[in-house]
């Protein structure tokens, strides 16, 4: 028999052990490719159904969560800046103790590179806009808009060190997006938003301040209101009826605050895209893998963001609890009521409140103290007030009022500060004084003093020896 040298069986057995840790991390990588492939993507069979659904225009639901703020609240918007007119608004929104959102360009901000910093050291919040605003380029193909934002988002990172989440289309998202473009900035981790009141401001080139203000007026009262203004070139008019239009909401008891990514997005509905574009199965699965790669990448910059904005709540919420403190303090004061050409009567403490420069007080009491009348219809949630030749229904369901004037229907109102409380319904001062023909012409709060003086037209007016005149006013009224 022969032998093997010692030396070439070793040998052997090291290639053959060689080859089985060979397969054993091959099996070993496998293994964790087809896990990853299992648990943080989609099979090939999901992602097809999903570019199917899409197709068909069908968003998947938002995981999301938000939270909706107690007091009703307007986000300031302004889109195409920043430009030589941002400065003005920013003072006046410093002046304002206002807080607002300004939605730039990365073309504008590397032009006003000064004004893009002061946005973010001034406490707004700064969003994404695109980088030039083409919207042939934009909406041409989801690459194009994604290489955009990216471009942008650079600028913003190197001049105020912040990548903003939240993004505005150009032109808005009806019949821009579709629902490819929604879910693909959706797995990235951008919030898109739009807006529920339309200024008017870029209908067309320098649009009259009064325009832009009766726009602003004829809009509805909702419990968030996100306002679409501009700020860029040729814009002197929003920057003239930006105070104006501050005070009117004040007047009517809602907040100012900057979009975060805890405010719920206004999104306008999938239309009809107006662009021609294709998007195929193999072109929608690249897209996918460069947006969820991003949205890896940005984990911790969007949980500091995040913690930055928690931080920035708390403060809001201290200021909004030191605020109504005082205004409770204030409160303690009877109320005079003055009716030119009328009498005068006293509210006492417990009947009104103040409010964010807003006093609020039972409809039926107001009414009624000034000669008018008010049924509350129990089953339908709706309230009656007749005062002089106008109507009131107040519907506390679809928080809304019906005005009519001698039986015929005028106008519809959204109140969105209308509550019940204790069997009462609640209403501001103003409004409801506003919504009577009146107008409120001079107000005193101060510390040892609350007065409220009111002008009505002349045929509002009773004394108690017309109640001919007032009872067939009444019946004219319904």
């Amino acid at each position: 028999m022969r032998f093997r040298p010692q030396r070439t069986i070793n040998r052997q057995k090291r290639v053959q052990l060689l080859m089985a840790i060979l397969l054993l991390v091959s099996l070993f990588f496998s293994t964790i490719s087809a896990n990853a492939t299992e648990n943080d993507g989609y099979s090939a069979q999901e992602g097809q159904d999903l570019y199917q659904k899409l197709k068909t225009g069908k968003r998947p639901q938002s995981e999301r969560t938000y939270e909706t703020p107690e007091q009703p609240t307007v986000y300031l918007t302004f889109d195409d800046g920043p430009s030589k007119l941002t400065s003005q608004v920013l003072d006046i929104l410093d002046k304002e103790n206002v807080k607002a959102t300004f939605f730039a360009l990365g073309e504008q901000a590397q032009a006003h590179p000064a004004l893009v910093k002061r946005i973010v050291q001034d406490g707004h919040t700064l969003g994404n806009h695109s980088y030039n605003h083409v919207y042939k380029e934009l909406y041409s193909d989801f690459q194009t808009f994604w290489d955009q934002i990216q471009r942008s988002e650079d600028v913003f990172a190197s001049l105020a060190g912040t990548r903003p989440q939240l993004v505005r289309a150009p032109g808005g998202t009806y019949t821009n997006f579709d629902a490819y473009y929604y879910y693909l900035m959706d797995q990235a981790g951008y919030i898109v938003t739009d807006w529920n009141v339309d200024s008017g401001d870029s209908k067309r080139l320098h649009v009259p301040v009064n325009e832009i203000w009766q726009t602003i007026k004829g809009s509805p009262l909702e419990h968030e209101i996100n306002i679409l203004f501009h700020d860029g070139s040729g814009h002197e008019s929003t920057v003239e009826v930006l105070p104006q239009v501050i005070s009117y909401y004040k007047k009517l008891g809602y907040a100012f605050a900057p979009l975060t990514t805890q405010v719920k997005p206004k999104q306008f509905p999938v239309g009809k895209p107006k662009w021609s574009r294709n998007m195929s199965l193999a072109h929608f699965q690249e897209l996918m893998k460069e947006t969820q790669q991003y949205a890896l990448a940005h984990v911790q910059t969007d949980q500091d963001q995040k913690d930055a904005e928690q931080h920035l709540a708390q403060q809001t919420a201290v200021a909004r609890e030191e605020t109504a403190q005082i205004l409770s303090a204030q409160a303690a004061l009877p109320l005079q009521i003055h009716v030119a050409g009328g009498s005068s009567f006293t509210i006492e403490p417990i009947e009104y409140q103040l409010r964010t420069n807003r006093i609020e007080l039972p409809l039926r009491f107001l009414i009624e103290k000034m000669g008018g009348q008010v049924e509350w219809l129990a089953e339908k949630k709706t309230a009656n007030a007749h005062f002089g030749v106008y109507d009131l229904e107040y519907d506390l369901s679809a928080r809304s009022i019906r005005l009519y004037t001698l039986g015929n229907s005028v106008a519809t109102y959204s109140l969105a500060d209308m509550d019940f409380k204790d069997g009462k319904i609640i209403v501001p001062l103003r409004k409801t004084i506003d919504l009577l023909g009146g107008r409120i012409t001079d107000t005193v709060i101060e510390s040892n003093k609350r007065e409220v003086s009111v002008a009505l037209r002349p045929f509002y007016i009773f004394k108690e020896n017309d109640s001919l005149l007032k009872n067939s006013l009444f019946a004219m009224g319904g």
